[in-house]
């Protein structure tokens, strides 16, 4: 009798473990598969911990008192509290990744089952540890059960090591294949990396190519190996030109990207401080960017540098190619013999977009893209720069531009019924896009309204970088909603820019901010929507 009782205990265990699991496996999974220390992921250990260190007391209690009264079963009164305890944590919602929850993919049902069987392993191990404690004839089956889910994400993260090798293998061979697909294409391959603006410039591009080509790129935000692999997994038969978006969490990743896509041609859009944290330097991060510039060196092939970025600006110097070239908004420089100086005037940007004149060479076009803000035509002139490399005349590029939409969730207006605009530039979570989306808000007429959550990822400089967007916002904005664990930094910022204190917001979610919304917004008010950050933060 006891046996079955133990036996069916810990399988209520191993069930409710697993479920719990689902968040865990729910932030590693927004992580890239990685292990995560974020704020979320620290409070549900302190979670895990305290209900563990409260259970072991009244497990202790309770086998006092089951000691003294020779009853085994009253331990059983203590497993009760302790499952309680675990399903009432299932309904804390503050847990759980509300705006991106797990996607069963077959990797994570994977991960999902390796925890599963540790699990199962870990309780019996306990289980067996505890049968063997006996205080005058009173058996201690539970007593180390707690441990299991004290140890929780170490054993998520023991499961992510135990798949390493089996996930390796998958994405090898899906990355085999694509490699193979892309070498016995005879299409055009273009890789683009930098760290902002990659997915802007990939769409533009490749709406500029289309006048020409059957040109297609990435979706999304598809930029990983395993994305570029089912990018290519989709390619139309008909494509003549295929646009890569390159990212990286780590020195190495694009040098991988480009011994998968092989391209030939590449635009490098410019280097910043994101994922700080995760390079652990600036100097990683240009070296990291620099690969793509590195690799068509070696296959002589055409880069454009962006002239407004003194990284890029560095990385031309340093390029030894001969098909290399510097485009900005000021000027336009080009190791290529013969090359056509490419420049733009009269521009106009406001709140509708952008106007400017286009000159190639001695040809000139009157041009107008809806993107708004003035960083968005160094994007164009770094598409219109390889474009003509690929043998575009002045007239596809201009129809190329006129057809470029603006990309969902940076720097995206949204003219809502009620007469409020919203610029929604939620994607971007990095200083130069916070930056910008705050010079573009100044363009707006109406009363002005920041909802933001910061910038993470920085390292040492989150704390100085969230204080600096803070002076930013107070230059502009009327009113804000500082959101999440930033919140305090931004404050301060602003503070220190004579912003009033009663004019900005502070909360903890984004659905307070959404709360404020209904009560706050009238006509005529322009609210920018900035850095959406991932659930896990």
């Amino acid at each position: 009798m006891q046996i079955a009782v133990v036996v069916i205990t810990q399988l209520i265990y191993c069930i409710l473990a697993v479920v719990l699991s689902l968040r865990i496996i729910n932030l590693v999974q927004l992580e890239g598969y990685r292990v995560v220390n974020s704020k979320k992921m620290k409070n549900i250990r302190l979670k895990l911990y305290g209900s563990a260190i409260c259970i072991t007391v009244c497990n202790a209690i309770f086998v006092l008192i089951s000691v003294c009264v020779g009853n085994y079963y009253l331990q059983l009164i203590s497993q009760g509290l302790y499952a309680v305890v675990l399903l009432v944590s299932l309904t804390d919602e503050r847990d759980k990744c509300l705006h991106q929850p797990l996607v069963y993919t077959a990797r994570a049902k994977r991960l999902i089952t390796t925890f599963a069987i540790f699990v199962v392993i870990f309780v019996l191990i306990c289980g067996i540890c505890g049968h063997l404690v006996d205080i005058s004839g009173i058996k201690l089956s539970f007593i180390f059960i707690p441990l299991v889910f004290a140890l929780m994400p170490e054993i998520v993260a023991l499961s992510l090591a135990a798949n390493k090798p089996i996930e390796k293998s998958i994405a090898n061979k899906y990355i085999k294949k694509c490699t193979q697909t892309l070498q016995d294409t005879d299409i055009i391959k273009i890789g683009i990396t930098g760290s902002f603006g990659k997915t802007t410039v990939k769409n533009v591009l490749t709406t500029i190519l289309n006048q020409k080509y059957n040109a297609y790129c990435t979706p999304s935000n598809f930029n990983t190996p395993l994305g570029i692999c089912r990018a290519v997994n989709e390619l139309p038969k008909e494509c003549q030109i295929f646009v890569a978006e390159m990212g990286a969490r780590k020195v190495g990743d694009i040098k991988e990207l480009c011994e998968i896509v092989k391209p030939t041609y590449g635009i490098i859009t410019g280097v910043g401080s994101q994922h700080l944290g995760a390079f652990k330097s600036q100097q990683n991060i240009y070296n990291t960017k620099k690969e793509l510039a590195d690799y068509l060196q070696c296959v002589d092939g055409a880069i454009v540098f962006s002239g407004e970025n003194k990284y890029t600006c560095q990385m031309y110097d340093e390029y030894a190619g001969s098909n290399k070239t510097l485009i900005s908004s000021e000027g336009f420089s080009s190791a290529k013999e013969g090359a056509q100086n490419i420049f733009v005037s009269d521009v106009e940007c406001d709140s509708g977009g952008l106007k400017f004149i286009l000159h190639i060479g001695d040809e000139q076009k009157a041009c107008a893209s809806k993107l708004i803000g003035r960083h968005n035509l160094q994007n164009i002139l770094l598409c219109v720069t390889l474009a003509v490399e690929l043998g575009l005349n002045i007239v596809q590029i201009a129809d190329g531009i006129a057809q470029i939409t603006p990309i969902e969730h940076r720097l995206q207006t949204i003219e809502l019924p009620t007469g409020i605009t919203i610029i929604d530039d939620s994607y971007n979570s990095n200083e130069e896009g916070a930056k910008i989306a705050i010079e573009t808000l100044a363009m707006f007429k109406g009363r002005k309204i920041v909802a933001t959550q910061g910038i993470v990822e920085m390292g040492d400089r989150q704390q100085k970088v969230n204080f600096e967007l803070g002076e930013s916002i107070a230059k502009v904005a009327d009113l804000a909603i500082i959101i999440g664990i930033n919140r305090e930094d931004i404050r301060l910022g602003m503070l220190s820019g004579n912003f009033c204190d009663k004019n900005i917001y502070l909360v903890e979610h984004l659905d307070n901010a959404k709360e404020l919304f209904s009560a706050m917004l009238r006509k005529g008010d322009v609210l920018l929507l900035q850095n959406d950050l991932p659930d896990n933060y």
